[in-house]
């Protein structure tokens, strides 16, 4: 790897890998946290920088499905790599200590804390080699058993040779074990009977078997009863198959023979001595082979002794067995020439042989690197081809042409890379166009429509691009179809203007439709209907000063035709122009005015400068009936301010005067309850004539009472002038209830006044009916 995995990097799964984009990114995110508080780490702080730096590219990689796939195939590389040589040394380190004959609770404990592991794995690690020991250790008993017994010197050197104790080797060998070659006469074990064991080897070779364990599928070290079930079960098995043929008869006959041979213990025992002497018999035929003219060559004892080697034998038995055998048939065994007579020759030729040796080490490694290149590359098809799906091939072509962009079969990748995309290209080039005509089929034209101009988007093939156009026109002549029959049936029920909508629609969608003029008919048809529609809802708009669809609405007309009704509608543009503009100023003051909170004075005056500059327009009506807005605001305001300062007045009465309910003060002397605030107050500006007063009393409420009246001067006398008095301010003039007709100048009504210049020095005066004054009104309890 050029760089190390960023899923490794990451600590994310790799098997399965994590492919969850939230998951990525939040651990990318608590990288970021670690490495930024670990950048200035005395020994980590390069390889963190580093970290740091690479951290775009994570981001890039990790967010790009092929490339993250790409980086989760790396990492489970990688991973296999790295635990098949962590494996390797953890097997180095068992072998170490298996030496001593056998591995200690301590030293497992041991292994486990060193490679990071549980004692479990570490524990099948060493079953797995005493397996592995097993098989050797069973080949070294199975040859010895041709001779019917093995002595206990035998088991003695098996057990030491091995590492094992020689119970362990007892406890493996199934034939009788005797305390020397002396100690055979009582033993009556006897190989099988030949013509049995030729059949037994015929039908083993019909079915390509070594043995009937082979056979059987068992180890030869497995218990009887194993062997009886597995026969048992096998020809069973056999028994159901119907087509019969020469391999299936060899193993009906194989199976029955398993049952015979593996019925009793000594039935086995003389097959495995029958198997042991069938091996030593194979290497007697190798000797006599190798024996050309009675000779050995010392090459072919060289081989012999291997091959013995494998059968079971050590180097030692097996040297002393091939000698044994020559010297009864006679054989000569060629020693290996002496040194002292090639020293000349080997001298002579030394300089020669290492040229040759250089020369053939260049060439072998040349050929060997192209054959390794080679066998790499037919590995990748054979997994490229076991693959089904289309993008995993791709993959892991690329993948390879990526990495090995040199090589001799980069260009093999390559070619084979098109090959799949254009297989995937022509996939889902027939799947969109069945997609398309699936649509199509369920009148969903506008979607078949949308997918067939997004694949001529997409595809670079000129026969691809032939085809989808040709759909593209026969849908865009369905969809033509379609919409012409909904625009017959609104122009025969439709109103004026889902008539127009529809007809410039078709216009639109379909500027070479060919209904296009029959259609363009239809729109100079109804030119006096339509504006009839227009004039009619225009007013509407009008009334509820909707300008902007004014204008709209004047202008779709003027669009589509131009006739004396367009150019009526042109002059009534100007207008809702003008007071399209005068809505926007109105929508600007409004916006100024609530910026002043409650500061309603000076809002009342952004309305008034207004007006006075521009006193008639479109909007005059909407500002005065904000300033009357504002003024009852700023009335409310000021009753309650005035409410305010009388209640701390009246709280420094003595208990004379208590406000109850709100807005009415009861005076406890008189029992009377009066208004709190008089007229001034609540109709601030407004002065009553005597009848005004009356009515203003007549009507009101407050306090949630109805029966108000005009106070009587003594009754007002008595607030005001005896203390503690009713709180007053400035120049006041009270309308009484005592009232007479005189002559002045003409008959006139007048009216007895409570007034006062100062708020302290009161007195009664006669008043004209018709002059001003101001109202304190009262009630009965």
């Amino acid at each position: 790897m050029q760089r190390e995995n960023y899923y490794i990097i990451l600590e994310l799964s790799v098997d399965p890998p994590e492919n969850d984009r939230e998951v990525i990114e939040k651990a990318i995110q608590n990288k970021k946290i670690e490495w930024s508080r670990l950048r200035n780490h005395p020994t980590k702080g390069l390889q963190i920088q580093k970290y740091i730096n690479m951290i775009p590219d994570i981001q890039f990689v990790m967010q790009d499905d092929k490339l993250r796939a790409e980086e989760a195939l790396a990492a489970a590389e990688f991973i296999e790599s790295g635990r098949e040589n962590k494996i390797s040394e953890i097997d180095s380190h068992i072998d170490i200590l298996m030496g001593k004959g056998y591995i200690s609770k301590e030293d497992i404990i041991r292994l486990a804390e060193i490679h990071g592991l549980s004692q479990g794995d570490i524990n099948e690690r060493i079953a797995s080699k005493k397996n592995a020991k097993y098989v050797r250790v069973d080949q070294f008993i199975n040859l010895r058993m041709g001779k019917g017994y093995i002595s206990e010197d035998e088991v003695i050197k098996i057990a030491k040779k091995n590492g094992m104790t020689p119970e362990e080797i007892r406890n493996r060998i199934r034939c009788p074990i005797v305390k020397d070659d002396k100690d055979i006469d009582h033993l009556k074990i006897q190989p099988l009977d030949k013509s049995i064991e030729k059949a037994i080897t015929d039908n083993l070779k019909v079915v390509g078997k070594t043995s009937l364990y082979n056979f059987l599928g068992l180890a030869e070290t497995c218990e009887l009863k194993q062997l009886q079930e597995k026969a048992g079960k096998k020809k069973k098995e056999l028994a159901t198959i119907g087509k019969k043929d020469a391999v299936l008869t060899a193993s009906v006959t194989l199976a029955g023979q398993c049952q015979t041979i593996f019925k009793t213990n000594e039935t086995r025992i003389a097959y495995d001595v029958s198997l042991a002497r069938a091996k030593l018999a194979a290497l007697d035929s190798d000797i006599n082979i190798a024996a050309i003219n009675k000779k050995i060559r010392h090459e072919y004892f060289d081989a012999l002794i291997n091959k013995a080697m494998e059968y079971g034998m050590d180097k030692d038995e097996a040297s002393s067995y091939i000698q044994t055998y020559c010297q009864n048939k006679k054989y000569r065994i060629e020693k290996k020439p002496e040194k002292k007579r090639f020293r000349l020759m080997i001298a002579a030729a030394s300089v020669l042989l290492v040229l040759i040796i250089v020369a053939g080490f260049m060439a072998f490694s040349k050929i060997h690197h192209r054959n390794v290149i080679e066998s790499e590359y037919q590995d990748l098809i054979k997994k490229v081809d076991a693959e089904r799906a289309p993008d995993q091939k791709l993959l892991l072509l690329k993948k390879y042409v990526t990495t090995n962009a040199n090589s001799e079969y980069a260009a093999d990748a390559r070619n084979r890379i098109s090959q799949i995309e254009l297989q995937i290209n022509s996939t889902e080039f027939g799947k969109i166009l069945q997609q398309a005509d699936q649509l199509v089929q369920a009148q969903k034209l506008d979607e078949g429509f949308t997918l067939l101009n997004q694949a001529l988007e997409k595809t670079s093939e000129p026969e691809n691009k032939k085809i989808i156009s040709q759909r593209i026109k026969n849908v865009s002549e369905l969809i033509e179809k379609r919409d012409f029959e909904e625009l017959s049936a609104v122009s025969l029920k439709g109103d004026a203007d889902q008539k127009i909508e529809i007809y410039k629609k078709y216009l639109t969608t379909h500027p070479n439709g060919k209904n296009k003029a029959e259609v363009q008919a239809l729109i100079d048809k109804m030119s006096d209907e339509y504006f009839i529609y227009v004039s009619k809802t225009l007013a509407s708009y009008e009334q509820s000063e909707q300008w902007e669809d004014c204008a709209r609405l004047c202008q779709s007309y003027i669009d589509i035709y131009d006739n004396s009704h367009s150019d009526q509608l042109k002059q009534l543009i100007p207008k809702y122009q003008e007071n399209i503009r005068n809505e926007k100023i109105y929508d600007a003051l409004v916006d100024k005015v609530n910026r002043l909170g409650t500061d309603y004075k000076a809002a009342i005056q952004i309305f008034k400068d207004y007006l006075a500059a521009y006193p008639k327009t479109s909007i005059t009506e909407k500002i005065n009936k904000n300033i009357d807005r504002l003024n009852g605001l700023m009335s409310v305001q000021n009753s309650n301010q005035a409410a305010y300062n009388l209640r701390l007045q009246f709280a420094k009465t003595k208990g004379r005067f208590v406000e109850k309910p709100e807005g009415v003060i009861v005076d406890t002397k008189t029992g009377l309850m009066w208004c709190m605030l008089d007229s001034t107050i609540i109709k601030p500006g407004v002065c009553f004539t005597y009848e005004e007063g009356k009515s203003y009393t007549e009507v009101l409420t407050t306090g949630g009472f109805s029966d108000w009246r005009l106070p009587t001067p003594q009754e007002l006398a008595e607030i005001y002038k005896t203390d503690p008095a009713f709180p007053a301010t400035g120049k006041t003039s009270y309308w009484t209830s005592e009232s007479y007709s005189g002559y002045s100048d003409g008959w006139q009504i007048q009216v007895t006044t409570f007034s006062s210049e100062d708020s302290i020095h009161w007195e009664t005066a006669k008043k004209n009916a018709l002059e001003c004054g101001v109202v304190r009104p009262v009630r009965n309890p």
